[in-house]
């Protein structure tokens, strides 16, 4: 069985996540903040697409290639920050990010960014 990198599972844990029980959705209606979100989102997909790629063409592990994609690592790092900085909510523990049919758990994207050294 083809394991998941890091990104992709946080990928796919973000885009398709409820709240759970405990957990509070904070829906976007500000475009700013929207556009704060969306770009951690565009960086999120960037950061998978070069995992893949690596996957496809080495023999790297899932975590040695979204390490390996540095640049699109550091740009995840770099949104997922300048977003919570005006956001501290985000990242708290049950709380999904929801606007246009896209959701975004900030608590686990921040793992996901501090996983690589």
């Amino acid at each position: 069985m083809k394991r998941l990198s890091l990104i992709a599972s946080t990928v796919a844990l973000t885009c398709a996540q409820s709240a759970p029980a405990e957990g509070r959705i904070v829906e976007l209606h500000d475009s700013g903040a929207i556009s704060e979100a969306n770009a951690v989102k565009t960086a999120i997909d960037a950061a998978a697409a070069a995992a893949a790629t690596c996957r496809r063409s080495t023999s790297k592990t899932p975590l040695e290639c979204e390490c390996s994609a540095t640049a699109e690592m550091a740009h995840l790092k770099s949104a997922y920050e300048a977003a919570v900085a005006d956001h501290p909510e985000w990242p708290e523990p049950g709380i999904t990010v929801w606007w246009s049919g896209t959701a975004l758990n900030f608590s686990a994207i921040n793992r996901a960014v501090h996983t690589c050294p």
